[in-house]
């Protein structure tokens, strides 16, 4: 894999993980109470001496099978769990923290992986209670060369995945991995495709694109592998899926955005095609919002309200420029923002009469007033900026950097502006953002991906670690925002 680990870090590794760092790098009780439970299970796990009356009960002198398999001791609460009841305690309990009993080795489950720490191993070892031997065996000095060693060749790592892998180009499927490496780093969707969520082995739907997106899952988490991967099967699925997709020729990521989750949304169990009704599948709530537009007449005042599914904003990036040119705010020079976007895409609109027909003047054609509110928010929103205008004379690509922020309030834009709600639920963070460099026929599409803490450019298979402000600083055509709580729904 292609390591994000920054080079800054200290070769001697402070902490075994990261969520033992939380805890021991605390002054005051908790960090000794840590302490004290380590030891405690250490001393209680200690092998016990068998009489010999009794070993020679146990057939062929052998232990038992149940001592022969390893059992997790939880440091919090002292219950022992086997592996397959361990993460189910965790769950229920946010203990995280276990001992392993044949080595007594310490265990995170938020890492699912032993951990090291030196300064935990010279506690354990400083123990009077364990056996001669072993205390000879594990003291270490703090000069000694054996954990000098220790200290040289271990490193700090983030919990969870080290590295990240890129996506082979297939032949023009950058507009595919874009969209693919957006969906691979958003944690909602990790969640969904390694859980519990579409079950390919059950699944009898040909060319299913839910099976497909699920395989990439597996092949991008796949820890043995550390080179880039080709989503064959997913492309291959889309072509059959799509006349229009197939063959290699240019596409438009937004438009394969707005298929895929499409297919997504079709291949759930359960799911309801009608976007009039309810649907209460898991792509449906994650991907899908809803656009309230209201119509007023400017003569009688009647309203006409009608509400569709959004997957995604098209923001217009000329509007503020348009608006200059005629005298608006800002200065000529300024750049466009991602909230000045959208806050054109929720400003009324007017309308000339023979647009509009008004129920409450008889039907007949009226000036009116157009304004576009967002009235339900989905999990992972999806705003494109929109470059690529087309006439009947011509077909263009709009140039330049539009400014967007790491995090926005999305309160502002809804049906409800100014209500007295919690604004956290209303909070989303960047999470990708799809670049498209070079002419609107001949282009080739890259994209900056959140990995943890650390931002990554995935230009198909090459993978390049980048600082926040590349990011930032990039002339982005689709930005991804992912909701930062979770709520009873957004209205």
């Amino acid at each position: 894999m292609a390591s994000i680990t920054s080079v800054s870090l200290l070769s001697e590794a402070e902490f075994g993980c990261e969520h033992l760092a939380s805890i021991l790098a605390q002054d005051g009780n908790t960090a000794n109470q840590f302490k004290s439970s380590f030891i405690k299970t250490h001393k209680a796990l200690a092998p016990q001496r068998i009489a010999t009356e009794d070993l020679a009960k146990q057939k062929g002198g052998l232990r038992p099978a149940s001592l022969l398999r390893p059992k997790y001791t939880c440091l919090t609460c002292s219950e022992a769990c086997v592996p397959a009841k361990r993460e189910t305690h965790t769950g229920e309990t946010g203990h995280q923290f276990y001992m392993e009993s044949r080595g007594r080795a310490l265990f995170c489950q938020s890492c699912r992986d032993l951990v090291y720490d030196h300064d935990l191993e010279r506690l354990r070892s400083s123990s009077q209670n364990g056996t001669v031997q072993e205390i000879r065996r594990r003291r270490f000095s703090e000069n000694s060369s054996d954990e000098q060693y220790v200290k040289i060749n271990a490193n700090k790592r983030p919990c969870a995945k080290q590295g990240v892998r890129g996506l082979y180009n297939l032949g023009q499927t950058c507009y595919l991995n874009v969209i693919l490496q957006t969906l691979l780093h958003d944690p909602i969707l990790n969640t969904y495709f390694l859980g519990s969520g579409h079950q390919s082995h059950d699944c009898n739907a040909p060319d299913c694109i839910g099976c497909a997106v699920a395989e990439a899952f597996a092949d991008f988490n796949s820890s043995d592998k550390a080179e880039g991967f080709a989503a064959l099967n997913l492309l291959l699925a889309s072509w059959r899926a799509s006349p229009t997709l197939a063959g290699y020729h240019q596409q438009d990521a937004h438009e394969y955005y707005q298929f895929l989750v499409d297919k997504l949304h079709a291949s759930t169990e359960g799911h309801v095609e009608d976007h009039d009704q309810a649907c209460s599948c898991f792509f449906h709530k994650t991907f899908y919002g809803k656009l309230r537009s209201s119509v007023t007449c400017d003569k009688c005042g009647n309203v006409t309200k009608t509400e569709d599914p959004m997957v995604d904003l098209s923001l217009d990036v000329q509007v503020q420029a348009k608006k200059r040119a005629m005298g608006g705010g800002v200065g000529p020079s300024a750049t466009p923002t991602l909230n000045g976007c959208l806050e054109s895409f929720t400003s009324p609109e007017k309308l000339m009469a023979g647009v509009y027909n008004c129920s409450g003047c008889g039907n007949t054609p009226q000036k009116a007033t157009k304004q576009l509110r967002i009235k339900k928010l989905p999990a992972i929103l999806c705003m494109q900026l929109k470059r690529f205008e087309h006439s009947l004379a011509v077909s263009e690509k709009v140039e330049g950097r539009v400014d967007f922020p790491l995090s926005i309030n999305m309160l502002p834009y809804t049906t409800n502006p100014n209500s007295k709600v919690d604004k956290s639920k209303y909070i989303y963070d960047l999470s990708s953002a799809v670049v498209h460099k070079g002419k609107l026929d001949a282009g080739h599409y890259y994209v900056y991906c959140k990995q943890g803490d650390q931002w990554v450019l995935f230009n198909d298979d090459q993978v390049t670690a980048v600082a926040e402000a590349d990011v930032l600083n990039a002339d982005a055509y689709l930005l991804f925002y992912s909701l930062r709580t979770f709520g009873s729904g957004l209205q």
